[in-house]
This record gives C-alpha cells, sequence and structure tokens, in this order.
C-alpha cells in the first residue's frame, strides 16, 4: 500500500491519508450513484462488487460548489435502491463526489490555534483570500504541506472545503440508511491514489481530468498534491477562445511550478476524458502549455486491479480503486 507524508487530518473531508475502515466506496455525481467493493489479494486488489443506480434529472440543485438535492426522498430511495442490490448493508464507507463539490486550495499560515472554534476562525479567513465564496457556507478542513521554496509565512496549509448543507445532507440520507460516511474525497485525488506508479519525491505528475462541466489540474510530489485547480467550462465562448483561455492557464501553471519548485521537473501529465475528440486536443493543448509530452490515461496506468462478479469499465471502477487503496494499509 502506498504510504503518504501527509497526517491523518480529515476524516469527513478530502481523503488524503489513509483510515482504517472497510474499502466500502460510494461514488456519487449528478446523474448516478455507485458503489464497489475492493479486496486486497495477494498484492492487487480485486473488485468484488460493483453496482449502479441513475438518479433522476436535476435532482441536485445547481451552483458552483454543486448543491442539495431538491427532494430527500427521491435521494433516499436511490440510495435504498442501491442498498438493495448489495450481499449486505456496510456500515462504513468513503464517498468520492466531483471535484466541483469538493474543492481545495493552498494557502500560507503562521502557527494556527489550538483551539477548534479559533482554529476553524482562522480556516475560513484564509480561505476567504484566495477563493470567491461565502465561506460561512462551507465546511473547511487543513492540513500543513510540504513548503515551497520561497514563501513568506513558515507554513503551507492544504485546505479542503465543499458546501456544509450538501455534504451535511448526504451524510444523514446514508447514516438513515445505515452506512456512516467516514472519508469524504475529490474524484481527481481517486485517481490520483488509483495510479500504479508510486510517485517519486524528485519529479513531479500531472493529471488532467476534463468534463462537461469544466476541468482539473492536479500536480502531486512523492503521493502529496503541490498544486490543484479546477476551472468551470466556458461553453458560451467560441472554440478558440476557449484554447486560449487554457492554454493561458497552462502556460502560468508551468511558470508557478518552475519558480517554486525548480529542482522538482514535470515528468509527465496524463489526461481523462470520456471524449476521444477531447482527449485529442487537451494532449495538444497540455503539451503546448505545459512543455511536456501528455498522454491518455489509460487502464495500464492504474494499479494492479483484478475483477470477480464486476463487469464495469475501469473508467467507472477507477476512483473506486484510489479510495480503496487510502482506506486499506
Amino acid at each position: 500500500m502506498r504510504s503518504t507524508r501527509l497526517p491523518s487530518w480529515i476524516e469527513r473531508l478530502a481523503g488524503l491519508s489513509p483510515q482504517p475502515a472497510p474499502p466500502h466506496v460510494f461514488v456519487l455525481d449528478a446523474k448516478e450513484l455507485a458503489y464497489g467493493l475492493c479486496r486486497r489479494e495477494q498484492g492487487r486488489f480485486v473488485l468484488a462488487t460493483h453496482e449502479v443506480v441513475q438518479l433522476p434529472p436535476d435532482l441536485f440543485q445547481a451552483g458552483l460548489l454543486g448543491g442539495p438535492a431538491r427532494d430527500e426522498t427521491a435521494l433516499a430511495n436511490a440510495i435504498g435502491a442501491l442498498l438493495g442490490r448489495l450481499p449486505s448493508v456496510p456500515q462504513r464507507a468513503s464517498l468520492v463526489l466531483p471535484d466541483a463539490w469538493l474543492r481545495l486550495a493552498f494557502t500560507e499560515s503562521g502557527d494556527l490555534p489550538k483551539e477548534a472554534a479559533a482554529r476553524d476562525q482562522v480556516l475560513r479567513w484564509q480561505l476567504k483570500r484566495v477563493v470567491p465564496f461565502r465561506v460561512d457556507e462551507l465546511r473547511v478542513r487543513a492540513v500543513e504541506v510540504s513548503p515551497l521554496v520561497a514563501q513568506e509565512q513558515p507554513k503551507r496549509l492544504l485546505l479542503g472545503f465543499g458546501l456544509e448543507e450538501l455534504l451535511a445532507q448526504l451524510e444523514a440520507q446514508f447514516a438513515a440508511a445505515g452506512v456512516r460516511i467516514g472519508q469524504v474525497q475529490s474524484v481527481s485525488l481517486a485517481l490520483l491514489s488509483a495510479l500504479a506508479d508510486e510517485p517519486a519525491e524528485d519529479r513531479l505528475i500531472g493529471l488532467a481530468l476534463v468534463g462537461e462541466g469544466g476541468y482539473t489540474l492536479l500536480f502531486a510530489r512523492g503521493g502529496e498534491p503541490v498544486l490543484h485547480r479546477y476551472k468551470g467550462a466556458e461553453h458560451e465562448l467560441p472554440f478558440e477562445a476557449q484554447q486560449r483561455l487554457v492554454e493561458r492557464d497552462l502556460k502560468l501553471t508551468r511558470t508557478f511550478l518552475d519558480e517554486n519548485l525548480p529542482e522538482t521537473p514535470l515528468s509527465r501529465t496524463l489526461v481523462l476524458t470520456d471524449d476521444l475528440v477531447l482527449e485529442e486536443v487537451w494532449g495538444e493543448w497540455l503539451e503546448t502549455g505545459l512543455g511536456v509530452p501528455a498522454e491518455a490515461l489509460v487502464a495500464s496506468h492504474l494499479a494492479p486491479l483484478g475483477l470477480a462478479t464486476a463487469t464495469s469499465g475501469w473508467r467507472r471502477i477507477a476512483p473506486v480503486l484510489g479510495a480503496s487503496r487510502q482506506e486499506v494499509a
């Protein structure tokens, strides 16, 4: 099992370190709810069960950070229908959410207060400085990560945040069905954990996740995220304008990496999207903007995974695998 330098810090948000829980994983987005059960056998994971239920259209409210379900009964029915397909209802599980619903940001800080309320207040103030959201509506957690080469404050914090109303509703609905949700994490972090190669300390690896709603850029060193950005899609813009915005964003990202991690080269970037045309287009954009070749993320990039009863494609299974690798020591 891959280890991480990050301490055990967020049981209920972001999932950046192992937690002692069974490898039961739920994956939720606006369209479907899935469940996966991975078991570790002879040095690899075996996906024993994978079930999916479709959600009613527009079940969740729209928003920059997602939104709670409009119809809690419909959400409860979907959870119940999925659990009804399983051999038994898990008592504890992880939950993987879209990157748009569960965000990450970095900031610099001095020593944080030890008292919970004071610490929360400082974290919200720090978050308010770097994101355009009403922080009083958010659940915020933080962990200290490795500092950059040059920074004004002694500590660098990775902030995880999501809409409190949405997270609390999901936890309550699962709890009502008999499932306690432990760690909650984003798809991009789950995919990072699903990669087969152990991230080296002296090089960076990049992930680009591209979907209808936007894209995520994640860069990691030694299993630790050093940069994470989510951008919503600009559907109203012409293709050429979107290209210019993305390539500008990528060049700024490359400049940030070069200035702050000058001795840690970017070794490769992987791109994942369901659209083969976008896969090719983004491969070109990533190479132009970052200056290194990009390649499509495929099943062979993932940790060894055997299939027992499951028949779903690897794209659906990858977040389950990643979350399971974090859960099982």
